[in-house]
């Protein structure tokens, strides 16, 4: 018997456009190896969207592939992640769902004792059953797992298959450190492979007591930080023999990084600007571009520094496309303050206040500056809503920060 493990291919959640084609490239590439390497049957342990609701673009291309695996007599068996988990069920897994284009097994109920007994859903040519939990945004699934019905699950004779979407704590790569997970003796006993998501990096463990547990890691990198530490995104595809499992990593590696990185450190933003443009070169053809600059400036601000021109110069080279970071760029100019407070609005209104005035701003005098600030942050602490979509949650802030400047028309007019 032959499976594969796929997880966390998050299509749709690049807004760059070319990272966004070679994401889905990716998740083709890798069901198209399933195909032709004749699995049984496709695990995908999780986010294979980024939202519970894609765009109809996302959806299509979807579709036509995990189609052609149905049409190969593949069978796909998927759980819900953090991403395409929605707790008011409007996700369009569950759609998905009844046209027959794949099956959700984590199914269950609650027993008279409170207990939560999932059920199996039985591959009907192997015989293999699988069974699992969905994932949720902020580890809220381990309240599931606390309640697990764990005797009937051992209980079960046969090859069993469990899914998850979960950290587990003691497993976590240092790549993940600051992820929340939960402990490994919350998975239930007993089974024979441990099919894993929500952690981005691929990994097989062993643990007593416990089958193989496998993240498959990311079919691309899904944000800046993964494509500077993960070589490739990938997945698992497994042989069952009749002692062991044997397991084989996929890498998907169907693009290049070129990581730049500048130390900003006691530099002014000429003498930065001088170094990113003497790497740029004919090198950058094809690649995706990062462009990381830290450190503080000894004069000047990091707005001084064009960006934008640079970038155009790396795609005039030939980049596909060029990612930008300045979150640890900052300038002298805009000095450290320490302050002490009694609580955690307290010391907002003191570091508010006590910042105020340190970049001038036409019309501002400190007083309105304030005022402006605390809009602000009430504004962008909004987060996006569980079934709201990440470009319409971006256009509604857009909108309340137009509104809290008092620009709406001048910015309407410009566009």
């Amino acid at each position: 018997m032959k499976f594969a493990h796929i997880a966390d291919c998050h299509l749709g959640g690049w807004s760059d456009p070319v990272l966004g084609e070679i994401n889905i490239t990716c998740f083709e590439s890798a069901l198209q190896t399933c195909i032709e390497e004749k699995v049984d049957f496709v695990l995908i342990s999780g986010d294979l969207f980024d939202t519970s609701r894609p765009t109809i673009e996302v959806m299509e291309r979807t579709v036509s592939k995990i189609k052609e695996v149905r049409d190969s007599d593949i069978r796909v068996y998927v759980i819900e992640g953090s991403h395409d988990f929605s707790p008011t069920g409007k996700t369009m897994l569950r759609v998905l769902e009844k046209t027959g284009l794949f099956k959700g097994v984590s199914k269950g109920k609650e027993t008279d004792d409170g207990k939560l007994r999932l059920s199996f859903t039985i591959d009907e040519e192997t015989g293999t059953k699988i069974t699992g939990l969905i994932g949720k945004m902020g580890v809220l699934e381990t309240k599931l797992y606390e309640v697990l019905d764990r005797e009937s699950l051992a209980s079960e004779k046969g090859f069993k298959i469990f899914m998850f979407h979960t950290a587990l704590t003691e497993l976590k790569p240092e790549f993940f450190e600051y992820a929340e997970g939960m402990p490994i003796s919350l998975l239930p006993k007993g089974f024979d492979y441990y099919a894993g998501g929500h952690v981005h990096q691929h990994g097989e463990h062993k643990w007593r007591g416990y089958g193989p547990i496998v993240f498959s890691g990311p079919t691309m990198p899904a944000n800046f930080r993964e494509l500077e530490h993960l070589e490739t995104g990938g997945f698992y595809i497994n042989t069952v023999g009749s002692e062991q499992i044997e397991t084989e990593w996929k890498p998907l590696d169907l693009y290049d990084v070129e990581m730049i990185f500048i130390d900003a450190s006691d530099k002014n933003p000429s003498s930065v600007v001088s170094e990113i443009e003497n790497r740029i070169g004919p090198e950058l053809k094809d690649k995706i571009v990062l462009l990381r600059i830290e450190g503080t400036l000894k004069s000047g601000k990091p707005t001084d520094i064009d960006l934008r021109r640079l970038s155009s110069m790396m795609k005039d080279q030939g980049a596909k496309t060029v990612k930008r970071n300045t979150n640890k760029l900052a300038s002298a100019e805009y000095h450290e303050i320490k302050v002490t407070a009694a609580s955690r609005d307290d010391l907002e209104e003191k570091l508010i206040a006590e910042h105020a005035g340190q970049i001038k701003m036409k019309g501002y005098d400190k007083k309105k500056e304030i005022a402006l600030t605390k809009k602000l942050i009430k504004t962008l602490v909004d987060s996006k809503g569980p079934d709201e979509k990440k470009k319409d949650h971006q256009a509604r802030m857009e909108s309340n920060i137009l509104t809290v400047f008092g620009i709406r028309e001048e910015w309407e007019e410009f566009n």
